[in-house]
């Protein structure tokens, strides 16, 4: 008997043959993705100029520091390298972000709480923060606070799929 291995799309429990490069059986399929392999390279210059450009200090600071790489690497292997919002998986570096559920700049104090945070790809990622622009509009930081309660995990999952898939 040839060895086999479980399909990585959660709650499934179809075997597929072990050899098998895409981890997920012929129903989920569709929720691999081969990587680019110029993808690096461009994300590199990217992010290069985001970091140096657009993102305060502060923050690019703790996005660079140890302790962000350590929980953000915890975060991503307890997640099994899964999109939390999508199901996605993808199995080389670059594809997936640690977000914060509720923004680093609204409540700072939550920055390294592991319960704010969650692992997404990048498409789940951009429609994460086009939600933010969406309802952290005000400059007020009560505000804010107050609006950040009111949007949770499954919230945003709901609104994140609602629109990535129009």
């Amino acid at each position: 008997m040839s060895r086999v291995r479980v399909c990585r799309k959660p709650n499934c429990n179809k075997l597929i043959s072990f050899e098998q490069s895409n981890p997920y059986c012929s129903e989920h399929a569709g929720l691999y993705h081969k990587r680019n392999p110029f993808a690096k390279q461009q994300r590199k210059q990217n992010y290069s100029m985001y970091n140096k450009y657009k993102r305060d200090k502060e923050a690019n600071a703790f996005y660079h520091s140890k302790q962000w790489r350590t929980v953000s690497n915890h975060i991503k292997r307890e997640a099994y390298f899964t999109c939390q919002c999508c199901g996605h998986t993808y199995d080389k570096t670059g594809y997936l972000v640690v977000d914060h559920i509720i923004p680093r700049r609204v409540d700072k104090r939550k920055q390294s709480d592991e319960d704010n945070l969650w692992v997404l790809c990048k498409r789940c990622h951009y429609w994460k923060g086009e939600l933010e622009n969406r309802i952290y509009q005000s400059q007020s930081l009560v505000v804010n606070m107050d609006t950040s309660k009111k949007w949770d995990r499954g919230k945003m999952t709901e609104w994140i799929l609602k629109h990535e898939h129009k």
